[in-house]
């Protein structure tokens, strides 16, 4: 008559594990006063352990309204390891979670079904993968990602099996928001969020420039090659440590719009004809100048779209575009500071609010969103 006893302990054993277990998965939205320590202590789990599984390179930098993914103290934070499949798993969930690709984990564990995963089963994540601060091939061989409603970045990286870090990176998600319509990168150029003053190094990835590279740590490809004692500036080495001089000069250190200008972090955002938008709406009164932000040479041309529209070849290896003008300035070679246009609502933008469409090319290759280098300076 006493079998009853043992059986209660052992429910109430069992009940009180399945309330640890949930305490450590799942996802939480960060509120206001939240802190990573506070998370991890409130759900079971520890700072690293959330670092890991959410791809965040600094533990100091949450946000209000960013999904963060729970996961137990026991999960992988360094290099490599076993992880057991837990409910709502996926290669991707779980790539994202250990900063590494889908495909790596079907070659270490051998998966010929990267869809068929069981819960309990153990899956090797491979040594020196973990971490998401490189770059991870998006699953399927994704490039870009349109929002739908109900989206959230934690959900779209994870989707890919990319970090979070790796996506906002991608996209100047400074404030943590995105919108439905929106066009995500899931790969950038490496290091595209901006970055500020010089000093220090630069391990460089595969797709890096010395024109991206300047751009982001504030110098120039000139003093970039003088302080690493590089004779061709094409010739650089994956693994190859650069040297970063302090005080290069050569970021954005001025508004492309004299006195400044009203922006938002528009990069991506849907526009006639399929099209996405590849840079920020700087706004400000009809003709408030618009200045170059480096020296270099500006080329004016007239386009159905863009209207006035000027290219500013910048001496350090990136190119920078102004469109719907309403009238052109200096033309030709051009130190920083000079007047190259007047804001209009030219082109495409006839009759709407007057601004000019700024864009960022390092290296005269692909846009950059130029959120993250613009907005303080503007």
């Amino acid at each position: 008559m006493r079998a009853p006893r043992p059986l209660r302990t052992t429910l109430t054993a069992v009940v009180a594990l399945a309330f640890l277990a949930l305490l450590s998965t799942g996802s939480y939205t960060v509120r206001p006063g939240d802190t990573l320590g506070s998370i991890a202590a409130a759900n079971g789990t520890t700072v690293r352990a959330l670092a890991a599984a959410n791809g965040l390179a600094d533990a100091d930098l949450i946000y209000v309204g960013q999904e963060i993914e729970l996961a137990g103290s026991g999960a992988v934070g360094g290099g490599g390891g076993p992880y057991r499949v837990r409910a709502g798993d996926t290669l991707g969930t779980i790539a994202s979670r250990h900063g590494t690709t889908v495909a790596a984990l079907v070659r270490a564990n051998d998966l010929r079904n990267p869809n068929l995963i069981l819960v309990g089963q153990r899956i090797d994540v491979p040594a020196g993968s973990a971490g998401g601060s490189g770059t991870a091939r998006p699953a399927g061989g994704a490039t870009a990602h349109v929002v739908r409603s109900g989206d959230t970045i934690a959900g779209v990286a994870s989707r890919y099996g990319i970090s979070q870090s790796q996506l906002v990176a991608a996209n100047g998600l400074t404030n943590g928001r995105i919108y439905t319509g929106q066009q995500l990168r899931l790969v950038g150029p490496s290091g595209s969020g901006g970055g500020g003053g010089g000093g220090g190094s630069h391990e460089v990835a595969a797709g890096d420039t010395l024109a991206q590279i300047a751009l982001d740590h504030g110098t120039t490809v000139g003093a970039l090659l003088r302080a690493n004692d590089i004779d061709d500036a094409d010739l650089l080495r994956i693994g190859q440590d650069l040297t970063i001089p302090s005080g290069g000069g050569g970021g954005l250190t001025r508004c492309p719009i004299a006195g400044g200008a009203h922006l938002m972090n528009d990069w991506g955002f849907p526009r006639s004809g399929g099209r996405f938008h590849e840079g920020n709406d700087l706004f400000a009164p009809r003709g408030t100048p618009a200045v170059a932000v480096v020296a270099g040479t500006v080329v004016q041309q007239v386009g159905r779209l863009g209207g006035n529209q000027v290219r500013l070849l910048g001496d350090g290896g990136v190119s920078y575009s102004y469109t719907h003008l309403d009238a052109f300035g200096e033309a030709g070679r051009v130190s920083a500071g000079t007047v190259i246009g007047y804001v209009g609502n030219s082109g495409n933008a006839a009759g709407g609010a007057t601004h000019v469409h700024f864009e960022v090319h390092p290296g005269g290759g692909p846009a950059i969103n130029p959120y993250p280098v613009v907005a303080p300076v503007c």
